[in-house]
């Protein structure tokens, strides 16, 4: 049956069929001729997959992301970013990591944060001296930033399948941002000191408290939602509408660059988004529901158990197979169909659910960026007017730096778990 299900499920991806449909139609095929359970059933758990409270989450920060990236909010942040890293060796390169960094603290999204910082910084570096291939190589893949710092969309997809709290999450989700920003930091330090790039000037005093002061409300809101989620203000899931509603307002009253109409149009351009990701996530919890009925789930970890392999064997498996699988499926459906079996073997070995859970979603969000189906490619290719081909060239040196990264945080779990334990006590 294992068999049978992964070759079905390979024949539908590599025939092009839509990854949502390949999901469900599987499910369906293998009820309709080998389950006992009625067909009915099945619409209906599709259903509950999308149904929990903290997914509600999702399309909130989608608009929210969509809002603050067309309502002037990128622009301002750059500028203050680069006034104060700019006149470093790669200092531009840098503000493109940093940027990316606080766009994600504001709108927990991948692909947008790379049309929205890579569509003014793209231009900026290229007039600056860097060549195409580290322009494209910096703006696709520091857009990782944007699902591993919180708030981020995959972890609330991570904790409605393994219930743990979103909260601490997000919390465990800083260290591992904050390092993944610091190591392509480096590399943007040590490719200008190569490529002998021309320094910028060093920003006056006077243009730093003037960018920061003009950047001051698009700040304020990873403040507003992580303040207002750890101090018991409400939930993360009612963040997300908190988000949206600070986001109309300093773009519309603020900032003054949407119209009410605009505004509009953006949600409705933000519930297409919504849709896939949600339709994808009712996909992708139906066929994990198919493994764990027919019992593939414990055909294909009860072994492993049995085996007894050490913590390290099981984290370097669970690594490479969210890798693997991240080439042919999204982040969503990633953590869906395989967070379930892989938490059986963590666990096993005493691995934290909360740790495991920062592993898994970096893994899923790499695959962004992961040939062939990394969307952040797609994006890219479409945004910056380059082929496919080409812009796979550039990710390379960075997918290496993000392996490196993911390496780390899964072998010294103290860098995600640290900030948790100290808000959340009984944290092991």
């Amino acid at each position: 049956m294992t068999a049978l299900v992964f070759t079905l499920l390979a024949v539908f991806l590599f025939s092009s069929v839509p990854i949502f449909i390949s999901l469900a139609a599987v499910a369906f095929i293998i009820f309709f001729f080998y389950g006992t359970i009625p067909l009915e059933i099945l619409p209906q758990r599709m259903f509950a997959g999308v149904e929990g409270f903290s997914l509600l989450a999702i399309p909130f920060f989608i608009l929210a992301a969509d809002i603050m990236g067309k309502g002037g909010v990128t622009s301002r942040l750059i500028r203050f970013v680069n006034t104060l890293v700019g006149h470093f060796p790669g200092g531009l390169g840098i503000c493109a990591v940093m940027t990316c960094l606080l766009f994600g603290a504001i709108t927990g999204s991948s692909a947008s944060t790379v049309i929205a910082v890579g569509g003014i910084l793209y231009p900026a570096l290229l007039k600056a001296g860097y060549d195409v291939r580290f322009t494209l190589g910096v703006v696709t893949c520091s857009a990782l930033l944007g699902m591993i710092i919180p708030p981020s969309n995959a972890m609330i997809v991570y904790g409605s399948v393994s219930k743990v709290s979103v909260g601490a999450l997000f919390l465990a989700g800083v260290g591992a941002g904050l390092l993944f920003a610091l190591n392509y930091c480096l590399y943007c330090y040590y490719y200008a000191k190569k490529q002998k790039i021309p320094l910028q000037p060093r920003a006056t005093w006077p243009e730093i408290k003037a960018a920061a002061r003009d950047s001051l409300w698009g700040l304020g809101i990873p403040v507003i939602i992580l303040g207002g989620i750890y101090s018991g203000v409400f939930t993360p899931t009612e963040s997300a509408a908190v988000a949206v509603a600070y986001a109309m307002f300093i773009t519309r009253f603020v900032y003054r660059e949407l119209t009410f109409k605009r505004i509009w149009e953006i949600g409705l351009e933000s519930a297409t988004t919504t849709s896939r990701v949600l339709i994808m996530v009712s996909a992708a919890t139906l066929f994990s529901w198919l493994l764990t009925v027919q019992g593939i789930t414990s055909g294909i970890v009860e072994p492993v158990i049995a085996m007894k392999p050490p913590y390290w064997a099981v984290l370097a498996f669970s690594n490479i197979a969210m890798l693997a699988a991240g080439t042919v499926v999204d982040v969503f459906s990633n953590i869906l169909i395989l967070s379930p079996l892989l938490l059986r073997l963590t666990e096993s070995v005493g691995v934290s659910e909360l740790h495991f859970g920062i592993v898994a979603t970096v893994n899923s969000d790499m695959g962004n960026i992961t040939p062939p189906f990394g969307l952040n490619l797609f994006v890219a290719s479409g945004a910056f007017k380059q082929s496919y081909v080409d812009v796979v060239r550039a990710v390379l040196p960075w997918l290496a730096i993000a392996i490196v990264s993911l390496l780390i945080i899964t072998y010294v779990p103290e860098i995600s778990l640290w900030l948790p334990r100290r808000l959340y006590p009984g944290i092991q």
